[in-house]
């Protein structure tokens, strides 16, 4: 039996993964955790040794480059990101495979059988470049490029560019995207802010993130706030106000 950890942050994406891995080997995989931050991801793996972990790069309490600071891992690794641009080659490298969100079944067939041909059979792997490749990620300023969101019992994937604004609900954050469309998105605005590139988005208060696309105009709603005007122009864009404690970096943001 291949014990396999999930290091995730998406309860969508994890839940996804998940069940794919269980489809395609029902009688070989057992998903022993699946863990949503480092720090707990440090305290498994202090006292467990998966034989596979598929991990995300940016997780909800940072990056997981953290993780591989405070404990020796050496069990086989598949990364699963939506980051397609930076060292995707030196993963390849320095661990099993490198998947793209959202993950395909036949790319997640493929890292199955590397794995199972060169790694399942390994009591411990060299990871001593990983630190460096995590680290080369990081410099380049590695954002997020693609969201999975869910409408209903479909999932999609959007590209960053489409993206108009974040807005939390109570405990569920909305994804809006430039032509109107609302989706269910894992995550919270604060795990975003690390995810997403500075220069396009910015929290204006604790319910929106919004692109620099999706601003029409502004004015002043009082001395110390500002209102937007969004596109799409939604029934929440009411709340769209800059907050008092955001309003100078918000006008710092704009001359940026």
């Amino acid at each position: 039996m291949i014990e396999v950890v999930i290091i995730e942050d998406e309860q969508l994406a994890a839940r996804e993964l998940e069940k794919m891995l269980l489809n395609l080997r029902p009688d070989q995989i057992q998903i022993t955790a699946r863990v949503e931050n480092v720090k707990d991801a440090v305290k498994y793996l202090s006292s467990h040794k998966p034989n596979l972990i598929f991990m995300d790069i940016h997780l909800g309490d940072g990056n997981s480059f953290g993780i591989f600071d405070k404990i020796s891992v050496d069990s086989p690794l598949i990364f699963t990101t939506a980051y397609d641009q930076y060292a995707i080659q030196a993963f390849k490298q320095n661990s099993v495979d490198y998947l793209l969100k959202p993950i395909d079944p036949d790319d997640l067939e493929m890292a199955l059988q590397k794995f199972e041909k060169t790694y399942q059979n390994k009591e411990s792997i060299d990871l001593s470049s990983l630190q460096q490749s995590l680290n080369h990620l990081v410099a380049g300023n590695a954002y997020q490029e693609r969201f999975m969101v869910s409408l209903g019992d479909r999932l999609c994937s959007l590209e960053v560019d489409k993206i108009a604004y974040f807005m939390a609900d109570g405990k569920s954050l909305y994804l809006f995207d430039l032509d109107g469309h609302r989706y269910l998105c894992d995550g919270t605005l604060s795990s975003l802010e690390s995810k997403l590139d500075p220069k396009r988005f910015f929290r204006i208060n604790r319910k929106f993130m919004v692109s620099y696309a999706s601003i029409i105009d502004m004015h002043y709603y009082s001395k110390t706030r500002i209102k937007l005007n969004l596109k799409p122009d939604q029934a929440e864009c009411i709340d769209a106000i800059v907050s008092q404690d955001r309003c100078n970096d918000f006008k710092r943001w704009l001359n940026d």
